[in-house]
């Protein structure tokens, strides 16, 4: 029998074992350590080195007691020599502090090893339960103040004892229950409150929340002890102990409210786009009429224009050959073709007023040439009867030159339309410092405008005297008043008596 060569082969596996060991504890997602008597570390895992930050050479020895919070450090260092002197083991759960000043809570479980009569040291396994600690302390905390206070924006609080299997709700809880305050559910009666389609959901996320730690958030529809149909919304998570839950914890809020508004919002937004989307077919709509306008426009108002011009050009000729008849029947075929011009024109113009958003474009105008041109819409022999005073050497102001000669032209037809023949209309020019305006005042000859029709005045549509022919559209007048609301001014009858009226346009030149 060769003694030496067994004991040697009886160190080689003694060393393989020990090398499979250590291996085998590196592995392990705890820290384990052996430590002596003093509580010096004899052996260290990585999983414990890595827990206290301490790389493998500083992991042996007493370097591990630096480490501990200093807060701590005589409390660990006692409860340590007690058990060393009574032989039992050491459990203790305490802070650390990290190179980087992180401070961890781990928790250290130490078992003697007896060798003989006497202990050999101990044995022990280190775990980090600082996510583990923040979450019990934070549902702790919200269970307790849910506990004073009753409620809280209608939250209440719950737990499952997963060991025993009891249920308790908190005061707010049972009242979204409709149950009584000292009603005590089992696990199946509190899901059975779920309506069916939401039971399994709940039961998924409480199963999940024990296999993997994840907490729940759901909102889902219930139904009370009484039958009301709620909708609540359900937080819950796992509280765990050594690694092992031992309880759920968590939230119940009755969001039926919360909910019903969001579905009038949903609602309110849903009416929204819609009313957007009809405002863009309504664009399109606009767009196209735009176009239908352009072409009456250019289709039927140059016609209009060139046989009106025509008819013009061939006065000269008739009146020098000396036919009168001829000469009588140009003349009323002109007067036909202005007033249909106009009426287009009108209808043109309330279209565009009608539609604009924006504000006008105003340019620094010549009042005289605006005057004129309006004139020269007129009938030749119109012209003629319109007479301009002036009572201010102002020659320009701010103003958009064509919807301007618009208004005037419409201003003045009406002033001439109910004016005997012969009689003249005038247009008077002047100036306000307070308010800073343009005043223009178109008198007339005719009749007093009858009282039942002047707070109507300038309505689109009225007709009567001095605002619409029976045959007419009625748009004189009301294109005035937009015209000059437009421009920041206003439009009024400042003359109505049996010797004539007189119409005022005030337009606004204070900066805007």
């Amino acid at each position: 029998m060769n003694l030496a060569a067994d004991n040697e082969a009886l160190r080689r596996a003694l060393r393989a074992s020990e090398q499979k060991l250590i291996a085998l504890s590196d592995s392990y997602p705890i820290g384990v350590y052996h430590c002596d008597e003093t509580g010096g570390r004899t052996y260290t895992n990585a999983s414990w080195q890595q827990i206290f930050d301490l790389p493998r050479e500083r992991a042996l020895g007493h370097a591990w007691l630096s480490a501990v919070h200093p807060e701590d450090r005589a409390e660990v260092t006692h409860v340590w020599q007690a058990a060393v002197a009574a032989a039992r083991g050491f459990d203790m759960e305490f802070r650390i502090v990290r190179r980087d000043g992180a401070v961890r809570f781990v928790r250290s479980r130490a078992r003697p090893v007896i060798e003989g009569s006497a202990a050999g040291g101990f044995v022990g396994a280190l775990e980090d339960i600082t996510e583990r600690r923040e979450n019990v302390e934070r549902l702790r905390s919200s269970e307790a103040f849910l506990d004073r206070t009753g409620r809280l924006a209608g939250v209440g609080g719950w737990q499952v004892d997963l060991l025993s299997g009891s249920v308790k709700w908190s005061e707010t809880t049972c009242a979204i229950h409709e149950v009584g305050a000292d009603y005590s559910p089992t696990v199946d009666d509190a899901i059975a409150f779920y309506k069916p389609e939401a039971q399994d959901v709940i039961r998924a996320a409480m199963q999940d929340a024990l296999r993997s730690g994840k907490a729940w958030d759901l909102e889902l529809p219930f139904v009370s002890a009484k039958g009301r149909e709620l909708w609540v919304r359900a937080f819950g998570e796992a509280e765990y102990v050594d690694g092992s839950p031992v309880r759920l914890v968590g939230a119940f809020q009755d969001i039926s409210e919360n909910r019903k508004r969001q579905k009038e919002f949903e609602r309110e937004r849903a009416l929204r786009l819609n009313s957007e989307e009809h405002a863009r077919d309504l664009d399109r709509l606009l767009a196209e009429r735009d176009e239908m306008l352009d072409v009456l426009a250019h289709e039927i108002r140059q016609p209009l224009n060139n046989a009106s011009a025509a008819l013009q050009s061939a006065e000269p000729t008739l009146r020098e050959a000396g036919e009168a008849r001829a000469l009588e029947r140009v003349s009323r075929a002109q007067s036909v073709l202005a007033q249909v011009l106009s009426s287009i024109d009108n209808i043109l113009a309330v279209a565009s007023l009608l539609a604009r958003a924006g504000p006008i474009d105003q340019i620094d105008t010549d009042i005289d040439t605006m005057i004129t041109v309006a004139i020269t819409d007129l009938p030749a022999g119109d012209r003629l009867r319109v007479r301009i005073e002036r009572l201010t050497p102002t020659r320009t102001a701010s103003m958009d030159m064509n919807l301007m000669r618009l208004a005037m032209r419409n201003l003045l037809s009406n002033a001439l339309k109910y004016s005997p023949p012969g009689t003249e209309v005038v247009v008077r020019v002047s100036d306000s410092d307070e308010p800073l305006a343009l005043v223009i005042d178109v008198a007339d000859a005719g009749n007093a405008i009858p009282t039942e029709v002047l707070p109507n005045l300038f309505d689109r549509g009225v007709r009567g005297s001095h605002a619409g022919s029976a045959q007419g559209h009625g748009l004189g007048l009301y294109i005035v008043r937009r015209v000059i609301e437009l421009h920041q001014g206003r439009t009024e009858v400042v003359r109505n008596e049996a010797a004539g009226v007189t119409f005022r346009v005030w337009l606004n030149q204070s900066p805007s």
